[in-house]
């Protein structure tokens, strides 16, 4: 058998973020999709968190320059490395099959 993983972007209309798919000799077997879910207020204390340093590498990861669009970045960024983590797992658990 042989076992991988696919993650693809979502449309934004759908929530954004990830969709994972788990293969099985190239057939789906499983998955799950990782929205991104924006938050004002946790976004506000996430900018007011972060170095000045931080925050530049946000902003130019950001679609446009604002603290809003680093912070959807950021959660992009959170949401394919939970797809990634869930991944792993699988992949891991197979490995003992």
């Amino acid at each position: 058998m042989r076992y991988s993983y696919d993650i693809t972007p979502r449309p934004v209309e759908l929530g954004g973020g990830w969709r994972l798919r788990l293969l099985e000799d190239g057939d789906e077997v499983g998955g799950g999709v990782f929205p991104v879910v924006p938050d004002a207020p946790a976004g506000v204390a996430w900018w007011r968190g972060l170095s000045e340093e931080e925050r530049a590498q946000w902003l130019r990861r950001a679609a446009q320059p604002t603290a809003a669009d680093a912070h959807l970045a950021h959660l992009q960024d959170e949401a394919w490395h939970d797809a990634e983590g869930t991944a792993y797992e699988w992949l891991d658990s197979r490995d003992h099959v």
